[in-house]
């Protein structure tokens, strides 16, 4: 795209405004030895002219006509030239040969030449054809445009572009073929090159880290449905009491947070403390145990425990001894016998009394032995 145009093609800034135009010496092989020039009329019906020959004869033949000297390049589009229309005495004459000086002395009279104050000889137009003259090495006529393919190496051969010498002349351009190095293609081809290895890389590598996305949140959604399935499932285990400074795991975290969103209780595994809404619920107060000597027979009787139990529930080992203790009998107190209807006190162990007539038992030692018993 930015290399350059391997052919330079330059033309007259404007229309030529003399009948002639004519290169200077060197001109043809400025940039290459290979010219090719182009002469375009005004019209395509006028006759045109590219007449080859040395420098020193074309201007021979010009003598005192004015005419337009291409001098070089002003750009690779343009062409430098300039309009000789004087001939000042200080100003060489060119050397002509023979046949050049014989062809200007047989050419038509020329009107008389004016001199300006410096010296200078306005030059005017004699409207002679150049294409009668035998001075030119080659030329090249035809209509409207006219292009000739010349090869100037080691010359000094110049052109005149004419049509019938009494008109303006053509337009003219010259081209030439030109070498056109690219230094920076290959540096650019292989950085272009390198560019779209990378790219390609990480085209692979973003292709890659899709994937691994996509497999990381397919295991986090299987993960959560686990999850969700197994918290369905109300259980309940022992906390695991441990160090109470220690920080909660991320799934004990978890737990805690959605109780405290459901308001649910949640224990927590390092003290045991119980939590309703995030709010730690307080401790209740255990009843104190009673004391041993503050036990009767009449509060066990209401605790429900059977008279004469070995173990009344819900007392500890001591206070069951204690009373154990107040139920033995006293081995030294003697037994009183009572009347069955008196009640008897507290602090006598009496026998009932056998009706009157009845005949003694003879078992009654035995008796007395199972009832002390």
């Amino acid at each position: 795209m930015w290399r350059p145009s391997s052919t330079a093609r330059a033309s007259l800034a404007q229309s030529p405004d003399q009948h002639y135009v004519v290169t200077e010496q060197g001109v043809l092989s400025l940039v290459e030895s290979d010219v090719e020039v182009t002469a375009t009329a005004a019209s395509a019906d006028q006759p045109v002219l590219i007449a080859v020959g040395h420098a020193q004869d074309v201007k021979a033949w010009l003598a005192s006509d004015p005419y337009i000297l291409i001098t070089g390049l002003t750009d690779w589009d343009t062409l430098e030239s300039t309009a000789v229309t004087t001939s000042c005495p200080e100003e060489a004459a060119p050397t002509a040969t023979a046949e050049a000086t014989a062809a200007a002395t047989t050419a038509e009279a020329t009107p008389t030449a004016t001199t300006d104050a410096d010296g200078c000889t306005a030059l005017e137009n004699s409207d002679a054809d150049p294409t009668d003259s035998d001075l030119w090495i080659t030329t090249e006529t035809g209509t409207g445009s006219v292009t000739l393919e010349l090869d100037t190496a080691g010359s000094d051969l110049a052109i005149l572009v004419a049509t019938d010498g009494a008109s303006n002349a053509p337009q003219v351009t010259l081209a030439w073929p030109r070498h056109v190095s690219t230094p920076w293609l290959i540096p650019g081809l292989v950085v272009g090159g390198l560019l779209l290895l990378v790219g390609v890389f990480l085209f692979l590598v973003d292709i890659q880290m899709r994937r691994a996305d996509e497999q990381r949140r397919a295991r986090a959604a299987e993960r959560a449905a686990r999850m969700a399935q197994a918290d369905s499932v109300a259980t309940v285990g022992i906390p695991r009491i441990g160090d109470p400074n220690r920080p909660l795991t991320r799934r004990e975290q978890r737990d805690k947070e959605r109780a405290e969103e459901a308001g649910e209780e949640w224990v927590d595994p390092r003290t045991g403390a119980v939590y309703v809404g995030g709010v730690q619920a307080p401790t209740v107060p255990q009843a104190p145990a009673p004391e041993p000597e503050e036990l009767t027979t009449d509060a066990v009787e209401a605790s429900g425990a059977a008279r004469g139990s070995a173990v009344v529930p819900g007392l500890d080992s001591d206070t069951t001894a204690a009373h154990r203790a107040t139920r033995e009998l006293d081995e030294t107190e003697s037994f009183t016998v009572v009347d069955a209807e008196e009640p008897a006190s507290p602090e006598s162990k009496a026998l009932p009394v056998a009706e009157e007539g009845a005949a003694p038992d003879e078992n009654t030692d035995e008796s007395d032995e199972e009832h002390q018993a």
